[in-house]
């Protein structure tokens, strides 16, 4: 006789619930992260999702912070008055903020939520997951690299560091 426990879905975000930043970056919509990301499958909580974000934003904001310095400086009063380019109607700056901390996040449950048994299924799994949030943090410095990109110099999409 064999049987199964499935795993509980995760009650739906409340519509409104997003992650706000610092005021001058604007708020993240769980929303954006889980559909647009495709991620969890249900299987990822309100709050686990919610942390995730606040991860990423730590990520982003720390990359950004002399970035957003000089763009203050110069007048912008936040991430939307850097630039007025527009991608699907959302302003670029806004888009590339929401994209960075989005994968930051994903990569953070990726590399969190890993299925380690002591079975080559199992070890294997958490390798291809170690890789899928590796993934993940490349796209979400690449959106970093974008933003940086914005205004000033082009900031290269791979930055690699010799030992």
């Amino acid at each position: 006789m064999s049987s199964f426990t499935p795993s509980p879905i995760a009650p739906p975000d409340a519509d409104d619930a997003q992650v706000v930043a610092d005021g001058w970056f604007p708020p993240v919509k769980l929303a954006d992260v889980r559909e647009g990301l495709n991620i969890g499958g249900g299987a990822i909580t309100q709050l686990q999702l919610t942390l995730a974000i606040e991860g990423g934003m730590l990520s982003a904001l720390r990359q950004l912070a002399a970035w957003r310095t000089e763009r203050a400086l110069a007048g912008a009063v936040n991430l939307a008055d850097v630039t007025t380019q527009k991608l699907g109607g959302k302003n670029l700056g806004e888009l590339l903020w929401t994209r960075a901390v989005g994968y930051y996040a994903v990569a953070d449950l990726a590399a969190g939520n890993r299925d380690v048994s002591s079975s080559d299924t199992g070890l294997t799994r958490a390798s291809e997951k170690a890789a899928l949030a590796d993934e993940y943090r490349r796209e979400g410095h690449a959106a970093i690299a974008d933003l940086l990109s914005i205004g000033g110099a082009q900031v290269a999409r791979n930055r690699v560091e010799m030992l």
